[in-house]
Order: structure tokens, then C-alpha cells, then sequence
């Protein structure tokens, strides 16, 4: 595939993802974390069924390895999209874009143990500079330093939602080094159908006990017309098509320089949030941004 191609498709997928922060954490006024997360796997999963039977997309499992595939499954959906979503409760969608701005910086240094790639000095400088950008974030979570944000009358971030969008970061990180190596054997529709799919079925029965315990018209009770077209957003563009893209792009380039493109992920979410839902952006928050977006530059100047 031309390269041109595949830097439309990275920018396509990190501007989808961009604005699913917003989207999401308007979603969560309406939705409980696990009843959004199985309504968006579900259609996510439907339009993918639809799309193989009408023979758009064709996906063969098997006589193929299913460890790859289980593995890229359980990081990205189940453990990244729990990580995410519940600490989108607590955080501002802009928070959240900033720490998962340093996964080229976090799949940089999965790669050197599970990858054998070796790091230059710049490199490595460029990863501590990403890792002390997130540390400035998750410090602005701290309970002192969202002071200003209350008296402002904005939803401070607390510390416990911050390490909760951290162990999504870690977790999509590990999610690109599984997916280049399920690359190998599956096709990009194959790895998002399994995705979705597997979403679906965990995200599912999780609601099903949650709606056995909460009642089920609590579930949907605070849905309106904007919610559901959250859900719209969130299952076909930001599931189906982000992550045909995203798988896309992993299968042809490699991990590292294919999670360049979170960096316009965290631009987007950046400016949505601040736009749209008047998410504040203080001192602390643009340290962590500008160490973050160039940590991640000069981790990956080689790979560039």
C-alpha cells in the first residue's frame, strides 16, 4: 500500500479517537460505564457481522494461532476500554488525551524487552521526558492541586481517575507490540471483528449483572436522543472504523511508527475538551503537554 495511504488512515484514526474522549464522557452522563461500553460493542459487532455477510469484508479463523489473537483482545478492548471509561467519570476528556498522548513513547519502551529494538541516548531522553510529562498530569490530579479548578466551578480531576487513564495508556501500549505480532497471521478486518466481538460478550455479561442488581430501566432511564447518537458514534466510527484503521496501519508500519499519530489523538481531544465542554488547561497540564509531544518526538526521530 501506497504511504500516503497510510498516513491517511493514522491521521483518520487519531482524529476518530480525538474526539471519542468528548464523546464519551458525554456519553457517561446518561450511560453507566459498562452499559456504554456493551451498547458500543454490540453495534460495533452487528455492523461487523453485517459487513461479512454481505461480503464486504471476509475473515477466516480458522487453522490459525488464537494465543495472538487472545492476548490483543484482552489488552485492547476488555483491559484498555475498563481502564478508560471508568476514569472518564473522573477526569476531564482532555486529561485523559494528554496521558494517552505518550503511548509512542510507552510502546517505544515495551519494544526494547519484548522486541529486542534498542534505544538511542535520544531516544531514551525522549521516553523519561514522556514518563515526567505524565507524572505532571497525574501530580495535577492530586487533591491540593485542584483547588483552582473547584473554586472555578470545573469538575477537578481526581488522582485515582488520572491512574486509571495510565493503566489504559499501559495497556494500549501492550495492545500495539500484540497486535504487530497477530499481524502476522490475521488479517486488519479479522483482528477488529475479534475485538469487537469479544467486547461485546465481556462488556455484555457485565451489564447483565449490573442490571440484575441496579433494575434494568436504570440502565436506560437517562438515555436522550444526543446519548444514543454517542453510542452511534462510538460503535461505528470510533470501533469499527478507527480500529480497521488502526490495525491497518500496525500490519504495514511498524509499532513505533504507527502510534506517532496519538499525537494528533491528543491535540484533538486537547481542543474538543477546552471547546466544547470548557475543561480548564492550567500550568500544570501544559508542562505535562509540551513534555509529552516532545518526549514523543525525540523517542521516535529515527523511526520517523
Amino acid at each position: 500500500m501506497q504511504s500516503w495511504k497510510l498516513y491517511l488512515a493514522g491521521v483518520g484514526w487519531s482524529t476518530i479517537f480525538g474526539l471519542s474522549f468528548l464523546v464519551t464522557k458525554g456519553a457517561l452522563d446518561a450511560f453507566s460505564p459498562v452499559t456504554l461500553l456493551f451498547l458500543r460493542f454490540a453495534l460495533a459487532s452487528i455492523a461487523m457481522l453485517i459487513l461479512a455477510r454481505l461480503g464486504f469484508i471476509t475473515v477466516r479463523f480458522h487453522g490459525k494461532p488464537l494465543l495472538p489473537l487472545v492476548l490483543l483482545c484482552l489488552f485492547q478492548p476488555v483491559l484498555y476500554f475498563s481502564f478508560e471509561t471508568f476514569g472518564l467519570r473522573e477526569v476531564a476528556s482532555s486529561t485523559a488525551g494528554l496521558v494517552i498522548g505518550a503511548l509512542p513513547a510507552a510502546v517505544a519502551a515495551l519494544s526494547v524487552p519484548m522486541l529486542g529494538e534498542r534505544l538511542s541516548k535520544r531516544q531514551v531522553a525522549g521516553l523519561v521526558l514522556s514518563i515526567a510529562g505524565v507524572v505532571a498530569i497525574v501530580l495535577a490530579g492530586e487533591p491540593g492541586s485542584n483547588a483552582e479548578k473547584g473554586a472555578a466551578g470545573v469538575a477537578p480531576d481526581s488522582l485515582r481517575g488520572v491512574l486509571l487513564v495510565v493503566g489504559a495508556l499501559a495497556s494500549a501500549a501492550f495492545y500495539n507490540i500484540f497486535s504487530r505480532r497477530a499481524s502476522a497471521y490475521y488479517k486488519p478486518a479479522e483482528t477488529t471483528l475479534a475485538m469487537m466481538t469479544s467486547g461485546a460478550v465481556f462488556f455484555g455479561l457485565l451489564a447483565i449483572v449490573e442490571g440484575a442488581s441496579r433494575g434494568w430501566s436504570a440502565m436506560f432511564g437517562n438515555a436522550t436522543l444526543a446519548a444514543w447518537g454517542s453510542v452511534a458514534y462510538l460503535g461505528l466510527l470510533s470501533s469499527v472504523l478507527a480500529f480497521f484503521l488502526v490495525n491497518l496501519s500496525l500490519a504495514r508500519l511498524k509499532a513505533s511508527q504507527a502510534s506517532v499519530f496519538g499525537t494528533l489523538t491528543t491535540l484533538v481531544s486537547l481542543v474538543a475538551g477546552v471547546a466544547f465542554r470548557g475543561e480548564s488547561f492550567g500550568f500544570s497540564e501544559a508542562l505535562g503537554a509540551v513534555c509529552i509531544v516532545t518526549g514523543v518526538w525525540m523517542t521516535n526521530a529515527r523511526a520517523r
